[in-house]
């Protein structure tokens, strides 16, 4: 899979450089003063992620939008979106199973993320830029679980269902075995479990000041790479917990936290203008 992905890569970058080095002529033959090589006043622009090398090779679940006031000043609109879904059923096991433990999880994430450029050189194909973003998000979660617990009744143990809802995350529950040995010799196995919360919904909000560069490689198509400096406060929101075989719900109460660093976007900004 790993090698798939990787030739799949090097084809891209190939038909991007072959692309290259044939519009070179092109353009340096029919520029004139109303087709520029590189944007201009009034120019729309649009990014993408790219990464030539990742498991994701081009990511579309955050999308940037440019749009050029001046030959130096752009104004920016990120917009982020994210939908995961997870749905085990009792239909996915084998018939004869007993216990069919079930599961579904679902995951929403939006923002926007406003902001501006101020692009230092003019007319040139190589453009380096400041900048201002600020950034909204907010993620909902909601999962749902059928386990089985033992319970000891007339003399023999059974296993019955548990319902088991929460409003605000979903689980992870890790098994690690333990390898124990007798004291007169020999050894059993034993295993703890753990369950943790690792996706949990939340709203935040942010800014931070940007340098970047852009590169003009072929008419209306370009590449840039950006860094930055900012803040970031995250709004963790309460989880409730509700259990089929307990009276009262579970309920795991709201934090904050708050983040001062630097800010690197690891893709490639791939955009297009017109």
């Amino acid at each position: 899979m790993k090698n798939k992905k990787m030739i799949i890569s090097l084809v891209v970058i190939a038909t991007v450089c072959c692309l290259w080095q044939n519009t070179i002529y092109a353009q340096e033959v029919s520029a004139t003063p109303t087709t520029s090589a590189i944007p201009s006043k009034n120019a729309f622009m649009m990014e993408l992620n790219f990464k030539p090398f990742g498991e994701n090779i081009v990511s579309f679940n955050q999308l940037q939008a440019k749009y050029r006031v001046s030959e130096n000043v752009a104004l920016r609109l990120g917009l982020a979106f994210d939908h995961n879904k997870m749905d085990l059923k009792g239909d996915d096991y084998d018939p004869s199973e007993p216990m069919k433990v079930t599961s579904n999880e679902k995951m929403t994430k939006f923002g926007f993320l406003p902001g501006f450029e101020f692009h230092f050189l003019k007319n040139s194909k190589i453009s380096p830029y400041w900048g201002i973003e600020f950034s909204f998000f907010n993620q909902s979660v909601k999962s749902h679980y059928k386990d089985f617990k033992q319970e000891y009744s007339s003399g023999e143990y059974k296993y019955v269902p548990v319902e088991i809802d929460i409003d605000g995350a979903n689980r992870k529950i890790t098994i690690e075995y333990v390898y124990i040995p007798y004291p007169g010799g020999g050894y059993y196995y034993s295993y703890n479990s753990y369950t943790e919360y690792h996706e949990r919904a939340y709203s935040s909000f942010g800014g931070n000041l940007l340098a970047g560069c852009d590169f003009y490689f072929m008419r209306h198509l370009y590449v840039g790479i950006e860094v930055g400096l900012g803040y970031n406060h995250v709004n963790y929101k309460k989880v409730t917990f509700d259990i089929s075989d307990e009276v009262n719900p579970t309920v795991f109460p709201s934090y904050t936290t708050g983040k001062f660093g630097f800010y690197y976007n690891s893709a490639l900004r791939l955009g297009f203008w017109f």
